[in-house]
């Protein structure tokens, strides 16, 4: 709604400065693109000369930059509406008067319910991948590919700050609550092990049984490894029933339990696991013991199996198991920095941390800051990290640890907060769900909801009607009344002159409703079609926006007297429409022409006094712009102007009114004054 030019602003690029060039760009209006270009500045030193692309043909070439957004895809917008709900649902829990130990159980009930919505996407998205249209498609091969690493990534970094800081306290093990996010997020040795169960005994025949169970060991699905175990054809042997009994006995952490007890009981049975492997027990049955020696920690061992793992972290939880059950988590940044160099060593020399893995690491190491920070730099439009950082400020489970660092939380939140619900708004399907955002910003989001309100395209009335409750609500006068213009403008060109003229009322502009009253007056007097006549009858008191609306609905009321042949009436208000200072000048001549049948009417319909006032309006008002009239015509360039603004369609020629009118008023001022004194006189 607003036309101005957006202003180009240059960028520091190094490869254009060094060519001789300036990038510039400009924001392309209505939409979330930048148009770049370069090109050569003179300067003072510069030396004045034609350019080298002087004549030439080359077009100028302008590159469109556009920022890269998973949510252009329907079925990955519907994650954003289902996050908004959650997201309003925390914001209304938040300001509740509550206990804070019940608030962080329902905090926890909010983070799983964010994890949730991304694991259902996840989901839909693999069914989505398989569709023949998308198969066919590159381009959206490639973004369902993008969007299910992206929310993989951030469905499982949630996951692992859900149980470091918000299911845990300091005097709690984390060890069980790890191994349960990594069985949640590497399946597939699970998905191998079902296949095992339903192969029975035939099951230690397949090539990779004894694999499968090393991962499952490696992963801390003892139960699992038992139950396959027990369909060995040799499970009765002694080797089987020793390794059955250990994996049965291990002691496993239970809440409420005394914590000196459990690490006593683990020893003694750690320690009885490394007196059967001293002793062979398990020597018959190599793999068995393999798979033992796995489960007493031993590193030689295990750094045997870390070369078939995928990530440094996929089998720590499992490792923490058998060493270190009793870890807690702020013991677990040394075991995870310990165990991720350990992991690289393995690893060749070029290889890199990804993004996923790192992020990971510092969640574990306790550093949340940098942790906040890297979760902008994720390819979702910042949706994780206003999320999260909104949870944070929420649940103040880290507000020592960000004043430590130097972070005020609440600035941070209302930025991102800010920025996202800005973000949304410029999206033309996701423009509501921004307004959920901005509305929790204080008078920043108010201001920024104001500005954005009226540039969001109207693609229909109902929108249209939807934009302006929004912002009535938000007692935003000027933007419904810049969103009321454009439809009115809108409804103007498209010819629907009732809602044009509705519009313009409803956006309380004088000047419009002006303009589109004169429009249905003067062709009203060029065609003696009145326009519009439902709308026209239903504006009632909103009249009074503009003096011409005024005049129109009162000429239209005159206009239906006369049509229901209520000549009295209608003279009376003829007269009062003559007398009003409200009569635009290029009606003079359609509201005399009114005048003539009722003064040429056998039974006055207008007295003797009136018949004078017009005959006054007549010599004051019309004849005057008769003469401007001819005057204007003998300028060429307003002659066609002037002429239309005294035609009407009953009389080709203005001039033949004075003489109608004359005449008419003479015979009606004869009538009445006779009719007037003979009733005077009886």
């Amino acid at each position: 709604m607003i036309n101005e030019s957006p202003p180009a602003f240059e960028l520091g690029d190094t490869l254009a400065t060094r060519c001789g060039n300036t990038l510039t760009g400009v924001f392309v209006p209505g939409s979330s693109k930048i148009a770049l270009s370069a090109y050569r500045p003179v300067k003072w030193n510069s030396r004045d000369a034609p350019s080298e692309t002087v004549g030439s043909e080359d077009f100028v070439l302008v590159h469109m930059a556009k920022e890269a957004s998973l949510f252009e895809e329907p079925l990955l917008r519907s994650l954003l509406a289902e996050t908004t709900v959650t997201f309003t649902t925390l914001q209304t829990l938040a300001q509740s008067q509550k206990s804070s130990t019940k608030k962080i159980t329902e905090y926890t009930k909010i983070s799983s319910s964010y994890r949730s919505v991304i694991r259902c996407c996840l989901e839909k998205l693999e069914l989505a991948k398989k569709l023949p249209e998308v198969q066919e498609n590159d381009a959206k091969q490639k973004l369902f590919a993008e969007a299910i690493m992206t929310l993989y990534s951030v469905e499982c970094l949630w996951h692992l700050f859900e149980i470091l800081y918000m299911q845990q306290q300091h005097y709690q093990l984390v060890v069980p609550q790890l191994l349960e996010w990594t069985r949640f997020h590497y399946p597939q040795a699970e998905d191998e092990a079902t296949d095992l169960l339903l192969m029975g005994e035939e099951a230690s025949e397949f090539d990779n049984y004894w694999q499968t169970l090393k991962k499952l060991i490696m992963f801390g699905q003892l139960d699992v490894t038992r139950a396959i175990l027990s369909q060995q054809p040799q499970a009765s042997q002694p080797a089987f029933q020793a390794a059955e009994q250990l994996l049965k006995s291990m002691p496993v952490y239970q809440e409420g339990y005394a914590l000196q007890k459990f690490t006593t009981q683990w020893e003694y049975w750690h320690s009885d696991l490394e007196r059967k492997l001293t002793a062979h027990v398990f020597a018959t049955e190599p793999e068995l013991e393999l798979m033992m020696q796995l489960v007493a920690g031993s590193n030689k061992h295990w750094d045997a199996e870390l070369l078939d793992s995928h990530d440094w972290y996929e089998y720590l939880p499992g490792y923490l198991l058998y060493t270190k059950p009793s870890c807690k988590p702020f013991e677990l940044r040394i075991a995870a920095t310990n165990w991720q160099n350990r992991w690289s060593r393995q690893q060749p020399a070029d290889w890199k941390m990804s993004q996923l893995s790192r992020m990971v690491l510092q969640l574990m190491k306790h550093e949340v800051k940098q942790f906040i920070y890297d979760t902008q730099k994720l390819s979702d439009s910042h949706w994780f990290s206003t999320h999260i950082i909104d949870l944070i400020h929420h649940t103040g489970l880290l507000t020592t640890y960000f004043e430590q660092q130097g972070v005020e939380i609440p600035e941070l939140r209302q930025s991102l907060i800010y920025d996202y619900g800005s973000y949304l708004m410029t999206s033309h399907n996701l423009w509501q769900l921004g307004i959920d955002y901005l509305d929790h910003c204080q008078q920043e989001g108010l201001a920024a909801i104001s500005l954005l309100l009226p540039h969001i395209p109207i693609k229909t009335e109902r929108q249209a009607f939807k934009i302006i409750q929004l912002a009535k609500q938000r007692g935003f006068v000027e933007v419904e009344q810049d969103i009321c213009k454009v439809l009115s403008k809108r409804a103007y060109n498209d010819e629907r002159y009732g809602s044009a003229l509705e519009w313009a009322i409803r956006a309380k502009d004088v000047l419009l409703v002006t303009a589109i009253a004169d429009f249905i007056l003067k062709n009203y007097s060029h065609t003696g079609n009145m326009l519009c006549k439902d709308v026209i009858t239903s504006i009632g008191a909103r009249m009074f926006v503009s003096p011409r609306l005024i005049f129109l609905l009162k000429y239209y009321e005159f206009y239906e007297l006369y049509g229901q042949r209520e000549f009295l009436a209608a003279a009376d208000l003829l007269v009062n429409l003559l007398d009003s200072k409200i009569t635009p000048d290029y009606f003079w001549p359609t509201l005399l022409i009114d005048a003539l049948p009722l003064l040429e009417s056998e039974d006055p319909k207008i007295f003797s006094k009136e018949t004078v006032a017009i005959l006054q309006h007549l010599e004051m008002e019309l004849v005057p712009l008769i003469e401007r009239n001819k005057r204007a015509r003998k300028q060429p360039s307003n002659q066609q102007t002037n002429e239309t603004a005294l035609k009407d369609y009953r009389v080709e020629h203005t001039e033949e009114i004075l003489d109608l009118m004359r005449l008419a008023c003479a015979r009606n001022l004869a009538r009445a004054m006779i009719i007037e004194n003979t009733s005077n006189i009886s």
